[in-house]
């Protein structure tokens, strides 16, 4: 029996439209990319951190969350 306290899950459509043609839509292009890596589309990273394998950026947050004020208010909200 699984401790609903401990473990949650979440409906990836639970912020998807209640329109159910615009719900079909979402859930065909987030089944669709749901397996890439987050790439931040704002260029407060430097897209040379994606092509060298050699890059060091320190910690996830160092190089998505601090810098990038729309992915913490994402994350926050």
């Amino acid at each position: 029996m699984k401790n609903s306290l401990t473990q949650q899950s979440l409906p990836p459509e639970r912020f998807f439209s209640p329109d159910p043609s615009i719900r079909n839509v979402a859930a065909t292009l987030y089944e669709t990319i749901a397996h890439l890596p987050i790439v931040s589309p704002h260029w407060h990273v430097d897209p040379a951190l994606f092509s060298n394998s050699q890059a060091s950026f320190g910690s996830p947050a160092d190089l998505f969350i601090i810098p990038d004020h729309y992915i913490t208010r994402m994350l926050y909200s």
